[in-house]
C-alpha cells in the first residue's frame, strides 16, 4: 500500500452508483460506492493533464535510455501490464484528437480481470452438485458473481458439478474436520489457488465466503471500510496469477465487533469484515454457515431465563386478538412476557439453590426452543459452534447465603459461578449432545479446585486499566484504578483460566472494552493496546475468542469506527506484524480522511501520547473523559494537534471528508480548551483566540447535531458560555475523579 499511496492524487467524487439486488437476498441492501481515480489514462507523470510531456515519458521509459518513474497504469493503453509501442502509439492518437482516452475505457474500476493472465469471458463458476441457495457456497458464488459483473462489467455463467468451459472458478466445499482425503480447513478456514489457469476456492461452513470476500479485497480493490459506503480502487488490469495458493485458518473461532452489529447489511459490512458471533441473530440461517457463539441472550442470560421459567406457556391452539391462531413462536413470547421480570443490575441468582437453578436452565431450554421456532436455529449444536449462554446479570451481587458463602471461601467468586456452569454443562448433554455453555465471568480470582468442564466456554471480561497494555507494568497498585484492579491481576487471571482450559478442554474468550461509551466528544487514546493486547491473549493465554466492544451510538466524530475496523482486521490476520498494522490504518485513514492520511495518522500518535502521559489509569466504559488525557500535553501540543487536522482539510475537497474532519477538530478543541481554559481565558492568557476557537467548535455541535452523550442526559448547551470549562459545561462538573488529579 505504501507504494500505492504515492501515486494516489485526490479522491475521485461519491458517485451515485449502486448495487442492489434485495430481490434476490433481503440483506442485500442499496451500497454505495466511493470510488478512488488511483490513475487517469494518459496522464502518466500524474501532473493533472495529458499532453507532450506524458508522450515523453512513455516514449523515454520504452527507450530505457534513463530511469523515469511513470504511473504504469496510467500509460498501459493496451491493458496488458506491459509498457510498448502501442501504448505510446495510444497515446499519440489521443493526443492528435484521432482518439479520446474514453475509447481505451469501460467505465468499469476494474478495466480488465484476468486469472492466469486469461481473460474471464473463457471462464464460468462451478458448483458442487446439489448446491442451493440455502448453502455457504452459493452465498459465496453469488459474492463473486456481483462484484465481479458491477466492477468489471464481465458476467459469467454458472454449472453445477462440471464446467462447460474452457477454465472455472470452482467452489469445493470441505467438511470441517476432516474430508475423505485428510484435508482440514477447521470451522472458518478457506483457500483459494489457481492451477492450470483455473480458479480453485476450499471452504467449509463459512470458508467460501470468506475466500470470496478475500478475492474481492485482493483483486478487485474494494474495501469494505463503513456500514453505509465501500471503497472501490481504480485499477487497469488485475491478474490472479497462476501459482497462487493462499491458506487461511483463523486462529480466533470467534470474533465479534460490536461496532458492526447493527449495520445496513450483514454482506456488505458483517460478514465481509470475517466476523462470526452469533450476537447478529437475523443471519443464523444455514446459508451464512452458522454463527459461532450463543444461540440466545448472549451475556447476562439468567434474567431472560428466570422470566421464561416463571411464565406460564399458553396451550396450543390458543388465539392471538386479531383472531389468528398463536403459532409455537408466539406461544413461548407469550409465555416469557407472563414471567416474573428481574432487573439485571439488582438480581443475581443463588449459585446453589436447586429450585433456583431448575427455574433458570429450563427457562434456557425454552429461550432455546422458542429461538429455534423464529427459524434461527442451528444443524450444528452439537458441534459446539453454537453454544447456550448460562451467564450472571450484569453486577457483582453474587450471593451470600451459607452454601454460596462456603463455596466461595474456598474456590472465590469465579468457582462459585463455574461450578454452576460446569452443573449446566452436564445437564444440557441430557437434550442436546455435544452442546457446549457459554458463561461469563467478572471475578478476577481464581479457584482452587475447580475446573471448567470440556463444553464449557469462559467469557472473561477484561474491566481493569484500559490506558495500560495488559502486560506491561506501567500498570501498577495505587496508580488510580477505578476499581483498584490492576492488569497485572487480569494476567494471572488470564493465565490460569488459559492452563485450566488447555487441561479440560474447554474454552477462553475474551471480552475488551475498547470504548468510551458515554462521552462521544472524548475517544479513548489507547489505539496500538489493542494490537498488543490481542497478541497477548492469543500467544499467552490461549485465548479462542474475542468479543470487541463498539460504540452503541456508532460514534464516528473521533477513532471508534477505526478501532471496529482495526481489530476485525487482526482477529482475521492474527499473525499481521505492526509494521502491517499500520500500514493498513494508513489506508483507512487514507480512505477515511483523504489525501492528507498521513497528518491525521501523526495526530493519533500525539492523542494516544496525551492519554499515556496521563498519569493514572482509568476503565474506558465507565471512567470520565478528563481522567482519559493529560491535561498538560494537550494544553502544550494543542496548536500542533490543531495544525495536523488543518493540513488534512487542506487537501481534500471531499464533502464526505471534510465533515469528518471537521468533527474531529471540534473533538480536539473540546479536549484542549477544557485543558487550557484557566491559562487562556481566566487568566486572559489568549482569551481572544479562546472565544473564537470555542464559537468554532461550539457552532459545529450545533451545524452537525452532533450527540455528545449516549443518552439525553447531557446534550449540547443551548449558549457558548465562554466562562464556564468546555468539559464542564457540556458534561457537568463531575468529568474528574477526585483525588486522581489536582
Amino acid at each position: 500500500m505504501k507504494k500505492l499511496f504515492c501515486i494516489l492524487l485526490t479522491l475521485a467524487m461519491v458517485f451515485g452508483g449502486v448495487l442492489s439486488v434485495a430481490a434476490e437476498y433481503e440483506i442485500w441492501l442499496e451500497q454505495e460506492f466511493v470510488y478512488d481515480d488511483t490513475f487517469t489514462l494518459g496522464d502518466v507523470n500524474d501532473d493533472g493533464a495529458i499532453n507532450a510531456m506524458d508522450s515523453y515519458y512513455v516514449k523515454t521509459a520504452i527507450a530505457g535510455v534513463c530511469e523515469i518513474e511513470l504511473n504504469s497504469s496510467a500509460s498501459d493503453f493496451d491493458a496488458n501490464s506491459q509498457l510498448s509501442a502501442p501504448d505510446s502509439y495510444s497515446l499519440k492518437l489521443c493526443l492528435a484528437g484521432a482518439k479520446t482516452t474514453a475509447d481505451f475505457e469501460n467505465g468499469k474500476p476494474t478495466y480488465k480481470l484476468t486469472v492466469a493472465g486469461n481473460d474471464l469471458s473463457g471462464y464460468s463458476f462451478v458448483l458442487p452438485v446439489g448446491t442451493t441457495d440455502e448453502d455457504n457456497a452459493y452465498v459465496a458464488y453469488r459474492l463473486l458473481f456481483k462484484y465481479i459483473r458491477y466492477l468489471t462489467g464481465v458476467e459469467l455463467p454458472v454449472y453445477y458439478g462440471e464446467a462447460e468451459t474452457e477454465h472455472a472458478i470452482t467452489f469445493n466445499v470441505f467438511d470441517p474436520v476432516e474430508d475423505e482425503y485428510g484435508r482440514t480447513l477447521g470451522y472458518d478456514g478457506m483457500k483459494y489457488e489457481v492451477v492450470d489457469g483455473n480458479l480453485n476456492i476450499y471452504g467449509t461452513w463459512r470458508g467460501n465466503m470468506y475466500a470470496a470476500y478475500e478475492i474481492i479485497e485482493q483483486f478487485l480493490g474494494v474495501r469494505f471500510f463503513s456500514d453505509s459506503q465501500t471503497f472501490v480502487y481504480k485499477q487497469r488490469v488485475s491478474d490472479i496469477p497462476e501459482g497462487t495458493s493462499v491458506e487461511i485458518i483463523p486462529q480466533l473461532r470467534y470474533r465479534f465487533v460490536k461496532q458492526t452489529y447493527s449495520t445496513n447489511g450483514a454482506l456488505t459490512h458483517y460478514f465481509a469484515h470475517k466476523h462470526n458471533g452469533s450476537h447478529f441473530y437475523a443471519f443464523t440461517e444455514k446459508r451464512f454457515g452458522t454463527l459461532t457463539g450463543d444461540l440466545y441472550g448472549n451475556a447476562h442470560s439468567f434474567m431472560y431465563y428466570w422470566q421464561m421459567g416463571t411464565g406460564t406457556m399458553p396451550p396450543e391452539g390458543t388465539l392471538n386478538p386479531d383472531g389468528s391462531v398463536m403459532t409455537l413462536a408466539q406461544r413461548y413470547e407469550a409465555k416469557m412476557a407472563s414471567g416474573e421480570p428481574k432487573d439485571q443490575f439488582l438480581w443475581q441468582p443463588c449459585a446453589t439453590d436447586k429450585t433456583q437453578y431448575d427455574i433458570i436452565f429450563n427457562g434456557m431450554l425454552d429461550c432455546a426452543r422458542m429461538a429455534m421456532s423464529w427459524g434461527y436455529s442451528t444443524p450444528y449444536i452439537e458441534e459446539g459452534l453454537t453454544s447456550f449462554s448460562f451467564s450472571i446479570c450484569d453486577n457483582s451481587l453474587f450471593c451470600s447465603c451459607r452454601n454460596c458463602t462456603k463455596i466461595k471461601r474456598n474456590e472465590g467468586f469465579s468457582g462459585l459461578y463455574i461450578e454452576l456452569y460446569n452443573k449446566a454443562c452436564d445437564d444440557i448433554l441430557n437434550y442436546y449432545p455435544g452442546a457446549h455453555i457459554y458463561g461469563i465471568i467478572y471475578a478476577k480470582d481464581t479457584p482452587k479446585t475447580v475446573l471448567p468442564r470440556e463444553n464449557l466456554i469462559i467469557q472473561y471480561c477484561g474491566v481493569s486499566c484500559h490506558n495500560h497494555i495488559i502486560n506491561m507494568e506501567e500498570c501498577y497498585p495505587g496508580g488510580g484504578q477505578l476499581n483498584e484492579y490492576t492488569n497485572s491481576v487480569d494476567v494471572e487471571s488470564l493465565k490460569y483460566w488459559g492452563d485450566a482450559c488447555k487441561q479440560t478442554g474447554a474454552e477462553l474468550w475474551y471480552w475488551i472494552y475498547p470504548v468510551n461509551y458515554h462521552y462521544l466528544l472524548a475517544d479513548t487514546p489507547n489505539i496500538p493496546n489493542l494490537y498488543y493486547n490481542t497478541k497477548f491473549l492469543l500467544d499467552e493465554c490461549g485465548v479462542t475468542g474475542i468479543a470487541h466492544e463498539g460504540n452503541y451510538e456508532g460514534n464516528g466524530y473521533s477513532f471508534e469506527h477505526l478501532k471496529a475496523y482495526m481489530v476485525s482486521r487482526l482477529m482475521w490476520d492474527t499473525d499481521m506484524t505492526y509494521d502491517e498494522w499500520n500500514e493498513i490504518m494508513k489506508e483507512y485513514l487514507y480512505i477515511y480522511y483523504g489525501p492528507g492520511y498521513e497528518y491525521i495518522f501523526e495526530y493519533i500518535e500525539m492523542h494516544t501520547e496525551a492519554g499515556d502521559q496521563c498519569g493514572t489509569c482509568f476503565v474506558n466504559n465507565f471512567d470520565r473523559p478528563g481522567d482519559m488525557f493529560s491535561y498538560e500535553y494537550l494544553g502544550e501540543n494543542y496548536e500542533e494537534m490543531r495544525g495536523l487536522i488543518e493540513s488534512a482539510l487542506e487537501m481534500t475537497d471531499n464533502p464526505d471528508q471534510i465533515v469528518r474532519l471537521e468533527q474531529l477538530m471540534v473533538c480536539c478543541d473540546f479536549m484542549a480548551l477544557s485543558a487550557l481554559h484557566t491559562e487562556w481565558y481566566v487568566e486572559n492568557g489568549n482569551e481572544e483566540l479562546y472565544k473564537e476557537r470555542y464559537t468554532w467548535m461550539y457552532n459545529k455541535l450545533v451545524e452537525y447535531d452532533m450527540t455528545v452523550f449516549s443518552s439525553d442526559l447531557y446534550s449540547v448547551p443551548s449558549t457558548c458560555d465562554f466562562s464556564a470549562n468546555p468539559m464542564v459545561q457540556i458534561y457537568g462538573s463531575g468529568t474528574r475523579r477526585p483525588g486522581i488529579y489536582p
